[in-house]
């Protein structure tokens, strides 16, 4: 028996400290094309600033002020426990994640949902705009955030096409993505709790799942890009070594994933997207290396760069053999001579 929804849609967006952005990223919704009701869910994270009483304020006096509902967590829990809130009150037959400092086109439901039903797809993927607080367009040198037009049909259709190349294909931001709600609850989606970089690893836990998408050109969602905002350590004196290990538990969650997905047809690549996504990171903790405090050891980053496969299971690969090897051995040196190898790489890492 077919679940009924009380909404076509539903777009749920935590809120914490967003009182700059908020009014512009609820207006981009409230004043959408589509026609039916969308239910909009505010997560207030109890954030420091008078963010909420805008909500509030659209609430009372836009047209479509009475589908804002406001739900207040019972303490301040992070962005995972927000987006998971929306998950579990979503009333919609679809659910779609918003950031409230960025915003959406004025026709994006209209074009995900079209879509979306023409398919019967799980997800729509709609392109990402990358713009200025002003709303002017940035190149930030990640094009895949803009897609061609596909309809990927078939048990690792999106995986396979997320995994084409080691280098990225599909984003692994979770916003600007119409799911279906019962393909969410089908397969119990959670975001898993993390102080930042939740939606990479729920994006890394749904994509092998997800047996119909839809990828559309449009620019449906405009990111907005503030200073600073593409570099977790840019200006500042002091990391704390805290925060690091945070980053390396998340990369360690990404890179382990492939252990999950031996039997697929992705699985060499994905092994090896996994590899270079710590390397990378790793190349920036040993950017900023004099800034972490308490200092950071090198057989904390030796052990991070550790291959989650053991050397049998590494020789037989068709695809990226010779690197995944490097990576293998760089995780079973000494730890001084580790770092030594990661860094002189770093330096050439165009050649990864």
């Amino acid at each position: 028996m077919m679940k009924e929804y009380k909404y076509k849609i539903t777009i749920g967006m935590p809120v914490y400290g967003v009182e700059k952005y908020i009014r512009k990223c609820l207006l981009s919704i409230l004043n959408q094309t589509f026609d039916d009701d969308i239910e909009i869910l505010v997560i207030d994270d109890l954030g420091p600033d008078n963010s909420i009483e805008i909500v509030k304020e659209l609430q009372a006096t836009h047209p479509r002020g009475k589908n804002i509902q406001i739900i207040t967590q019972p303490q301040n829990m992070g962005c995972w426990a927000a987006r998971n809130r929306v998950l579990k009150e979503a009333q919609g037959e679809y659910v779609m994640l918003v950031d409230s400092d960025d915003y959406i086109s004025e026709d994006c439901i209209e074009k995900l949902y079209k879509q979306a039903v023409e398919h019967q797809a799980e997800a729509v993927y709609g392109s990402v705009l990358p713009v200025d607080l002003e709303g002017k367009a940035l190149d930030i040198g990640q094009d895949f955030l803009n897609q061609p037009y596909l309809v990927l049909e078939g048990e690792n259709a999106l995986a396979n096409f997320a995994n084409r190349s080691v280098h990225p294909t599909l984003r692994d931001f979770i916003w600007n993505i119409l799911f279906r709600k019962d393909f969410l609850d089908r397969h119990h989606i959670q975001f898993k709790k993390a102080r930042f970089n939740d939606d990479m690893i729920c994006s890394c836990d749904v994509v092998p799942l997800v047996t119909k998408a839809v990828l559309i050109p449009d620019h449906t969602y405009y990111y907005v890009i503030r200073d600073g905002s593409l570099s977790n350590y840019q200006g500042r004196k002091e990391i704390k070594l805290d925060e690091v290990k945070e980053f390396i538990r998340i990369y360690s969650y990404l890179k382990n994933k492939c252990l999950e997905l031996r039997s697929k047809p992705y699985f060499e690549t994905r092994c090896t997207k996994g590899m270079i996504l710590m390397f990378f990171m790793i190349c920036g903790i040993l950017k900023n290396k004099d800034r972490i405090k308490p200092p950071i050891n090198n057989k904390m980053i030796k052990e991070a760069m550790s291959h989650p496969l053991a050397l049998l299971e590494i020789l037989p690969f068709t695809n990226h053999k010779l690197i995944n090897l490097g990576f293998y051995f760089i995780g079973k040196l000494p730890a001084s001579l580790s770092v030594c190898i990661i860094k002189t790489l770093g330096k050439m890492k165009h050649v990864i």
